[in-house]
């Protein structure tokens, strides 16, 4: 099977710049494609086999932004994904969390540039991880190079693939 290709029996639904899926349908393949700087945030309760992706766009939003548009910041995204996830029936204990993304697509940045997108969503990311007592599981992160995510709810398994055709498993 190719990565990120469902089967006859599965349905991709793919969280867009700044949106949350959450599901608990077996059938469901959750994904995030190109992602450049953004982060892809794969969570997923084996026991209550639900399962959520969110596409975070930007670090953080102040109240405003984040009441307008929540799942576009790291900083209110991750707690909104779990908030809709215990919804389904998980518990906030038993989430394995990965995350994808946070390159350096523009090549002329300098390291540490307020423009390196990628590593301040990385931080605002983990930072966000952390305040709502998640561990990060795995990652694929930073580099030059875009990628997509993808979590299968019937097992929980996140794939990622990089635009350089790199395919594996978080």
């Amino acid at each position: 099977m190719i990565v990120g290709q469902a089967t006859k029996n599965e349905t991709t639904i793919i969280a867009s710049l700044g949106e949350i899926h959450v599901s608990k349908d077996p059938g469901i393949v959750l994904a995030c494609l190109g992602l450049g700087s953004c982060i892809g945030v794969s969570a997923y309760d084996p026991s209550a086999r639900v399962g959520a992706m969110a596409h975070i766009v930007l670090p953080q939003g102040n109240e405003e932004e984040c009441k307008k548009a929540p799942a576009k910041y790291a900083n209110s995204a991750v707690p909104l994904m779990i908030i809709e996830m215990e919804k389904l029936g998980a518990n906030r204990n038993r989430l394995v969390v990965k995350i994808a993304g946070g390159a350096r697509i523009i090549a002329n940045v300098v390291a540490k540039s307020i423009l390196d997108i990628g590593d301040r969503n990385i931080a605002a990311v983990k930072d966000a991880l952390f305040e709502c007592r998640l561990p990060l599981k795995a990652e694929d992160i930073r580099g030059t190079h875009g990628r997509s995510l993808w979590l299968y709810v019937e097992t929980g398994i996140t794939r990622v693939r990089t635009a350089a055709q790199q395919n594996m498993e978080l």
